[in-house]
Protein backbone atom coordinates (compact mmCIF):
# COMPACT_ATOMS: atom_id res chain seq x y z
CA UNK A 1 0.00 0.00 0.00
CA UNK A 2 1.65 3.56 -1.13
CA UNK A 3 1.46 6.27 1.93
CA UNK A 4 -1.34 8.30 -0.04
CA UNK A 5 -3.16 5.03 0.36
CA UNK A 6 -2.16 4.67 4.09
CA UNK A 7 -3.04 7.74 5.31
CA UNK A 8 -6.32 7.91 3.50
CA UNK A 9 -7.20 3.81 5.24
CA UNK A 10 -5.99 5.01 8.38
CA UNK A 11 -8.12 8.28 8.43
CA UNK A 12 -11.19 6.55 7.16
CA UNK A 13 -10.97 3.39 9.52
CA UNK A 14 -10.45 6.66 12.57
CA UNK A 15 -13.44 8.49 10.97
CA UNK A 16 -15.42 4.95 11.10
CA UNK A 17 -15.36 3.84 14.48
CA UNK A 18 -16.36 8.00 15.45
CA UNK A 19 -19.68 7.25 13.56
CA UNK A 20 -19.74 3.64 15.51
CA UNK A 21 -19.44 5.19 19.02
CA UNK A 22 -21.68 7.96 17.96
CA UNK A 23 -24.66 6.57 16.58
CA UNK A 24 -24.63 4.01 20.19
CA UNK A 25 -24.21 7.88 22.28
CA UNK A 26 -27.40 8.92 20.03
CA UNK A 27 -29.47 5.37 20.65
CA UNK A 28 -28.76 5.15 24.28
CA UNK A 29 -29.86 9.43 24.65
CA UNK A 30 -33.04 8.03 26.92
CA UNK A 31 -30.93 5.37 28.28
CA UNK A 32 -31.50 5.43 32.56
CA UNK A 33 -27.74 6.60 33.79
CA UNK A 34 -25.88 6.04 30.75
CA UNK A 35 -22.52 7.97 29.71
CA UNK A 36 -21.39 8.70 26.60
CA UNK A 37 -18.74 7.74 25.12
CA UNK A 38 -15.94 9.35 22.36
CA UNK A 39 -13.07 8.22 20.29
CA UNK A 40 -9.27 9.24 20.60
CA UNK A 41 -6.58 8.26 18.68
CA UNK A 42 -2.38 9.36 18.20
CA UNK A 43 -0.29 10.18 15.22
CA UNK A 44 1.68 6.81 14.81
CA UNK A 45 5.14 8.31 15.41
CA UNK A 46 7.93 7.84 12.81
CA UNK A 47 9.37 5.05 14.99
CA UNK A 48 6.23 3.03 15.06
CA UNK A 49 6.62 2.40 10.99
CA UNK A 50 7.93 -0.13 9.17
CA UNK A 51 9.50 2.48 7.18
CA UNK A 52 12.21 3.59 10.34
CA UNK A 53 13.88 0.10 10.07
CA UNK A 54 15.02 0.90 6.65
CA UNK A 55 17.69 3.59 8.30
CA UNK A 56 19.31 5.45 5.32
CA UNK A 57 17.75 2.98 2.52
CA UNK A 58 14.87 4.94 2.63
CA UNK A 59 16.06 8.85 2.69
CA UNK A 60 12.55 10.08 1.63
CA UNK A 61 10.58 8.09 4.22
CA UNK A 62 10.77 10.27 7.14
CA UNK A 63 9.77 14.12 5.85
CA UNK A 64 7.17 11.65 4.26
CA UNK A 65 5.68 10.63 7.41
CA UNK A 66 6.10 13.99 9.27
CA UNK A 67 4.51 15.31 6.04
CA UNK A 68 1.49 13.12 6.60
CA UNK A 69 1.09 11.07 9.70
CA UNK A 70 -0.93 8.34 10.14
CA UNK A 71 -3.65 7.98 12.70
CA UNK A 72 -3.23 5.28 15.84
CA UNK A 73 -3.91 3.81 19.48
CA UNK A 74 -8.16 4.54 18.70
CA UNK A 75 -9.44 4.41 21.91
CA UNK A 76 -13.34 4.59 23.29
CA UNK A 77 -13.31 6.61 26.30
CA UNK A 78 -16.56 7.38 28.32
CA UNK A 79 -17.02 10.87 29.78
CA UNK A 80 -18.84 10.81 32.99
CA UNK A 81 -20.11 14.20 33.57
CA UNK A 82 -23.54 14.44 34.96
CA UNK A 83 -26.63 13.71 33.06
CA UNK A 84 -29.61 15.66 33.86
CA UNK A 85 -31.67 14.80 36.91
CA UNK A 86 -35.68 13.94 36.61
CA UNK A 87 -38.64 13.70 38.84
CA UNK A 88 -40.61 10.09 38.35
CA UNK A 89 -42.48 9.94 41.12
CA UNK A 90 -41.64 6.32 41.87
CA UNK A 91 -40.27 5.29 45.37
CA UNK A 92 -37.89 2.82 43.69
CA UNK A 93 -36.23 5.21 41.54
CA UNK A 94 -33.03 7.39 43.04
CA UNK A 95 -30.30 9.48 41.55
CA UNK A 96 -27.00 10.37 42.90
CA UNK A 97 -26.18 14.10 43.82
CA UNK A 98 -22.35 14.00 43.60
CA UNK A 99 -20.77 13.38 40.03
CA UNK A 100 -18.42 10.65 41.19
CA UNK A 101 -20.57 8.71 43.28
CA UNK A 102 -21.72 5.47 42.39
CA UNK A 103 -24.15 2.84 43.53
CA UNK A 104 -22.71 -0.51 44.10
CA UNK A 105 -24.49 -3.69 42.58
CA UNK A 106 -23.16 -7.58 43.65
CA UNK A 107 -23.27 -9.72 40.56
CA UNK A 108 -21.25 -13.31 40.22
CA UNK A 109 -18.76 -11.97 38.61
CA UNK A 110 -17.92 -9.20 41.48
CA UNK A 111 -18.78 -5.54 42.80
CA UNK A 112 -19.75 -3.32 39.66
CA UNK A 113 -20.80 0.38 39.86
CA UNK A 114 -23.53 2.14 38.10
CA UNK A 115 -25.00 5.47 37.55
CA UNK A 116 -28.37 4.27 36.84
CA UNK A 117 -30.33 3.89 39.50
CA UNK A 118 -33.83 2.98 38.06
CA UNK A 119 -34.06 0.11 40.61
CA UNK A 120 -37.36 -2.26 41.35
CA UNK A 121 -38.41 -5.66 43.62
CA UNK A 122 -37.19 -9.03 42.51
CA UNK A 123 -39.97 -11.63 42.86
CA UNK A 124 -38.34 -12.25 46.74
CA UNK A 125 -38.97 -8.70 47.68
CA UNK A 126 -34.93 -8.22 47.09
CA UNK A 127 -34.19 -4.81 45.61
CA UNK A 128 -32.65 -5.33 42.12
CA UNK A 129 -31.67 -3.44 39.28
CA UNK A 130 -33.78 -3.82 36.16
CA UNK A 131 -32.40 -7.09 34.91
CA UNK A 132 -32.46 -8.53 38.24
CA UNK A 133 -28.87 -8.05 39.68
CA UNK A 134 -28.60 -7.26 43.52
CA UNK A 135 -28.30 -3.60 44.50
CA UNK A 136 -25.82 -3.87 47.67
CA UNK A 137 -26.86 -1.84 50.98
CA UNK A 138 -24.63 -1.37 53.69
CA UNK A 139 -25.31 -4.53 55.16
CA UNK A 140 -25.65 -6.61 51.91
CA UNK A 141 -28.66 -7.38 49.73
CA UNK A 142 -31.66 -4.99 50.56
CA UNK A 143 -35.26 -7.07 51.58
CA UNK A 144 -38.31 -4.72 51.65
CA UNK A 145 -41.15 -6.68 53.02
CA UNK A 146 -44.58 -3.91 53.08
CA UNK A 147 -45.95 -2.17 51.24
CA UNK A 148 -44.92 1.54 52.27
CA UNK A 149 -41.71 2.01 50.83
CA UNK A 150 -39.24 4.95 50.61
CA UNK A 151 -35.61 5.90 49.97
CA UNK A 152 -34.92 9.36 51.99
CA UNK A 153 -32.01 11.54 51.17
CA UNK A 154 -29.62 10.08 52.67
CA UNK A 155 -30.18 6.85 51.12
CA UNK A 156 -31.96 5.24 54.00
CA UNK A 157 -34.95 2.97 53.05
CA UNK A 158 -37.37 2.51 54.99
CA UNK A 159 -40.65 0.50 54.77
CA UNK A 160 -43.77 0.82 56.69
CA UNK A 161 -41.76 3.82 58.83
CA UNK A 162 -38.94 1.45 59.80
CA UNK A 163 -35.49 1.29 58.33
CA UNK A 164 -34.54 -1.97 56.88
CA UNK A 165 -31.13 -0.71 55.10
CA UNK A 166 -29.22 1.73 52.87
CA UNK A 167 -27.93 2.26 49.62
CA UNK A 168 -24.21 1.35 49.46
CA UNK A 169 -22.58 4.14 47.62
CA UNK A 170 -18.67 4.46 46.99
CA UNK A 171 -16.58 7.78 45.42
CA UNK A 172 -14.32 6.82 42.31
CA UNK A 173 -11.94 9.36 42.27
CA UNK A 174 -10.94 9.00 38.72
CA UNK A 175 -13.68 7.57 36.80
CA UNK A 176 -11.52 7.03 34.03
CA UNK A 177 -10.08 4.26 35.19
CA UNK A 178 -13.19 2.18 35.19
CA UNK A 179 -13.71 -0.09 32.27
CA UNK A 180 -17.72 -0.58 30.91
CA UNK A 181 -19.31 -3.73 31.40
CA UNK A 182 -22.49 -3.00 30.02
CA UNK A 183 -24.65 -0.18 28.95
CA UNK A 184 -24.55 1.17 32.28
CA UNK A 185 -22.86 -0.43 34.24
CA UNK A 186 -18.97 -0.45 35.02
CA UNK A 187 -16.15 -2.33 36.88
CA UNK A 188 -12.66 -1.58 37.75
CA UNK A 189 -9.90 -1.16 35.38
CA UNK A 190 -6.04 -2.47 35.60
CA UNK A 191 -4.48 0.03 38.03
CA UNK A 192 -7.97 1.46 39.65
CA UNK A 193 -7.82 2.47 43.40
CA UNK A 194 -10.14 0.81 45.29
CA UNK A 195 -13.84 2.79 45.53
CA UNK A 196 -13.67 4.42 48.54
CA UNK A 197 -17.74 3.84 50.93
CA UNK A 198 -19.08 7.66 51.13
CA UNK A 199 -22.47 8.77 53.41
CA UNK A 200 -25.00 8.23 50.47
CA UNK A 201 -26.42 12.01 48.88
CA UNK A 202 -29.09 11.08 46.53
CA UNK A 203 -32.70 12.79 45.30
CA UNK A 204 -35.34 10.45 45.99
CA UNK A 205 -37.94 9.32 43.32
CA UNK A 206 -35.65 10.73 40.59
CA UNK A 207 -33.38 9.42 37.84
CA UNK A 208 -30.35 10.63 36.18
CA UNK A 209 -30.93 10.37 32.49
CA UNK A 210 -28.32 9.91 29.58
CA UNK A 211 -25.83 12.84 29.11
CA UNK A 212 -25.88 12.42 25.73
CA UNK A 213 -26.94 16.24 24.16
CA UNK A 214 -29.29 15.20 21.37
CA UNK A 215 -28.11 18.39 19.16
CA UNK A 216 -24.39 18.36 19.47
CA UNK A 217 -24.33 14.46 19.10
CA UNK A 218 -26.63 15.00 15.68
CA UNK A 219 -23.91 17.97 14.45
CA UNK A 220 -20.67 15.86 15.63
CA UNK A 221 -22.42 12.87 13.40
CA UNK A 222 -23.13 14.85 10.33
CA UNK A 223 -19.38 16.07 10.61
CA UNK A 224 -17.65 12.76 10.85
CA UNK A 225 -20.16 11.67 8.10
CA UNK A 226 -18.59 13.90 5.76
CA UNK A 227 -15.24 13.38 6.90
CA UNK A 228 -15.59 9.55 6.30
CA UNK A 229 -16.59 10.35 2.77
CA UNK A 230 -14.20 12.30 2.06
CA UNK A 231 -11.42 10.00 3.16
CA UNK A 232 -13.18 7.28 0.91
CA UNK A 233 -13.47 9.80 -2.03
CA UNK A 234 -9.37 10.40 -1.36
CA UNK A 235 -8.72 6.90 -1.49
CA UNK A 236 -10.87 5.99 -4.17
CA UNK A 237 -9.14 8.85 -6.13
CA UNK A 238 -5.48 7.41 -5.74
CA UNK A 239 -6.64 3.90 -6.38
CA UNK A 240 -7.90 5.54 -9.70
CA UNK A 241 -3.91 6.97 -10.47
CA UNK A 242 -2.36 4.28 -9.36
CA UNK A 243 -4.20 2.36 -11.77
CA UNK A 244 -4.35 4.67 -14.44
CA UNK A 245 -0.33 4.83 -14.17
CA UNK A 246 0.30 1.22 -14.22
CA UNK A 247 -2.08 1.45 -17.48
CA UNK A 248 0.63 4.07 -19.05
CA UNK A 249 3.40 2.46 -18.11
CA UNK A 250 2.08 -1.07 -19.63
CA UNK A 251 1.71 0.63 -22.59
CA UNK A 252 3.72 -0.12 -25.66
CA UNK A 253 4.91 3.01 -26.75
Amino acid sequence: MDRGSYIAASGGVLQMRKLEVQNNNIANINTVGFKKQFVTAESQSFQNTFASLLGTRAPFAKPDHDRTPGVENLQVRTDFSQGPIRNTGNPFDVALRNANDFFVLGTPQGPMYTRAGDFTLSASNELVTQDGVSVSGDGGPIQINGTRAAIEPSGTIRVNGLPVGKLQVVKIDDPSKLERVAGTRFKLGAGAAQPQPVEAQVVPQSLEMSNVSPISSMVDLIVTNRAFEAYTKVSQTIDQMNQSSITQVGRRQ
